[in-house]
């Protein structure tokens, strides 16, 4: 994962340090979550058009949580001493 390291070092030299672009991740993992739950929750009949389009877009969602769910845990384990400091 050298593009996270990559991407994570022009978050630092933004000034970002590992909190902020932990928070920041949070944050889209929590706006996905409330989006997915609002869809999944919604019991109206669509017709099969969107029924089909709803379903893609669960299916993205739960894409999107997995894989900000594994950014966090790698960005997570990187240890703060391999972080450029401020």
């Amino acid at each position: 994962m050298d593009w996270i390291d990559a991407l994570l070092q022009k978050s630092c030299d933004k000034t970002l340090t590992k909190g902020e672009v932990l928070h920041s991740l949070f944050h889209m993992i929590e706006i996905n979550e409330n989006t997915l739950n609002h869809i999944q929750s919604d019991t109206r009949d669509f017709g099969p058009e969107l029924e089909e389009l709803k379903n893609t877009e669960i299916k993205d969602l739960e894409f999107h949580l997995k894989y900000y769910r594994s950014l966090v845990n790698y960005i997570s384990a990187i240890p703060e001493s391999k972080i450029a400091q401020k």
